[in-house]
């Protein structure tokens, strides 16, 4: 029996060996990702980061650049702007470095998609040119698929009233897919091409085309994705509802609904129920309409148990046509007194928090309007690699610098603020030194000394500064969104600006401007 099972270990032992030794299956997992991104997009993580892990010990720079392509995606998707941009950086690094085209536009692909919805058109327009450039003659799968995502994503920075050009590039991009020979990725790429057109066509009334293709989409989807299926559905009737043909809308406006209540899709629901209200009212049902009005306000509302219950009793009621006794309308009214009693206390204590708030915000503005900003206390410099931490040592024991290189360092130091370099993207500790011509460690120590701040404090401390000044003293300043006056700052992001503000100044950066006009 222990020989037995010494032979069975053996055997365990051997195949997870033999196992290991196989080649990593790259474009499977990449797939599987694929699948799970913007579906599920924290799963998708987890099977790109061992894609990664698989392409850095294999040399391949390919796979590689795609894994961080989706994980830019994903970030994008969990709206997460900071990584969406540092991953599309990653990619285009590696692309470059290794001459692949493709990955270089996959990267300018969630550049322009990243800065559309920053706000940053010109940005966004420049990056899905490049993209397109990159692949304009790659006649391929892959080049169909990436000219079509591209084109697609031109439609997130066009408005309703450019439809024409909505249009145009839905077009393209469904050409693109077309000429695509898997058919299976193809049919997957034209579902949703073929769903948004037909809706841009839904909203311009042009019902027998938009239906052309929503019935398209609608035949490709299958099985297999049913939240697609359930927002074709959708579109096909706000199809009829634009064509002024409730029945047909209400019938698929059920199926719709059908699918979102077997899996869920609460969002889905509520805009089902708001269009189904619409449609019953259009087809003068004005029980149905009401009874799709009350599901919608449920839905929309349902974190609010003791309201839902409300609303169902009022609905219950009105189905079994109570008389409106004089004790119903005594409680009724007690309770509307009740009611209006507790939201007058509400909107009081809501007007006073608002109120205080304005005082706290309009105080901090006038106090940095005479004053300036104030210093944040240092903190000790995050341990990224072995250098930082032998600096951050270094800091905390005593250090001896000659008085020229101090000197030296301080001229630098002057220069770099007089010349506004605080505010060029990327500045890093080492480029600062290297340009001084001085080790890091003497860079952090000569700033901690004469500014009291590691090197991260000390230009967020000038870029925020700068900003400030600007907007005290040229009111033009005070007309920018806050995306341009984080780009001006160097800043990758609004929300890394906003916080940076935050934390230096006491307030959101829009609080400060509303309260400046007001203090100057």
């Amino acid at each position: 029996m222990t020989a037995k099972k010494i032979i069975l270990l053996f055997l365990l032992v051997f195949s997870a060996q033999a196992w290991s030794q196989q080649p990593f299956p790259f474009e499977e997992q990449y797939k599987r990702a694929r699948y799970f991104a913007g579906k599920f997009p924290d799963s998708s993580d987890i099977v790109l980061n061992s894609i990664i892990e698989a392409a850095q010990r294999d040399n391949q720079p390919e796979y590689l650049a795609k894994a961080y392509y989706l994980k830019s995606f994903n970030s994008y998707v969990k709206s997460d702007a900071e990584n969406t941009i540092r991953y599309a950086g990653i990619v285009f690094n590696i692309s470059e470095k290794n001459h692949y085209t493709v990955g270089k536009a996959l990267s300018y692909r969630m550049y322009g998609t990243q800065y559309a919805k920053l706000g940053l058109l010109e940005q966004a327009e420049e990056n899905l040119s490049k993209g397109i450039k990159e692949v304009e003659h790659l006649d391929t799968d892959e080049g169909h698929e990436l000219r079509g995502m591209i084109y697609n994503s031109y439609l997130i920075f066009l408005n309703e009233k450019e439809y024409k050009k909505k249009l145009y590039y839905s077009r393209k991009s469904i050409n693109e897919y077309l000429g695509i020979q898997n058919q299976t990725r193809r049919n997957e790429l034209l579902v949703s091409a073929y769903s948004n057109i037909g809706y841009n066509l839904s909203e311009v009334n042009q019902f027998k085309e938009s239906m052309q293709y929503l019935k398209k989409a609608h035949a490709l989807v299958g099985n297999g994705n049913d939240y697609l299926k359930c927002c074709i559905l959708h579109d096909i009737g706000f199809s009829f509802s634009k064509n002024k043909q409730p029945d047909s809308a209400v019938h698929y406006y059920h199926q719709a609904l059908s699918i979102a209540d077997a899996f869920g899709f609460t969002e889905k629901k509520i805009e089902i129920t708001g269009n189904l209200e619409q449609a019953y009212a259009e087809k003068a049902e004005p029980d149905s309409a009401k009874t799709y009005k009350i599901q919608h306000l449920l839905l929309k509302d349902s974190a609010s148990y003791n309201k839902s219950i409300t609303v169902g009793k009022v609905l219950a009621g009105e189905k079994k046509e109570y008389s409106r006794k004089l004790d119903q309308s005594r409680f009724l009214s007690k309770s509307l007194i009740i009611a209006c009693i507790i939201l007058i206390l509400i909107l009081g204590a809501v007007m006073i928090r608002i109120k205080q708030l304005n005082e706290k915000n309009r105080k901090i503005t006038a106090e940095v309007y005479q004053k300036g900003i104030t210093q944040v206390p240092y903190e000790e410099e995050t341990k990224d690699s072995d250098e930082d931490e032998k600096d951050t040592e270094t800091l905390t024991s005593p250090m001896k610098i000659s008085p020229e290189v101090e000197e030296n360092i301080l001229r630098g130091l002057q220069a770099f603020e007089e010349n506004l370099e605080f505010n060029n993207r990327n500045v890093a500790k080492y480029d600062m030194a290297h340009k001084l011509n001085v080790n890091t460690k003497y860079l952090s120590a000569v700033i901690k000394k004469h500014k009291d701040a590691n090197f991260n404090q000390y230009i967020n401390a000038l870029r925020i500064g700068y900003i400030v000044e600007q907007l005290k003293n040229d009111p033009q300043f005070r007309k920018y969104k806050i995306n341009h006056l984080a780009e001006i700052s160097g800043y990758s992001s609004h929300s890394a600006f906003s916080h940076e503000f935050k934390k230096i100044v006491g307030i959101h950066p829009s609080a400060f401007i509303k309260n400046l006009t007001r203090v100057s």
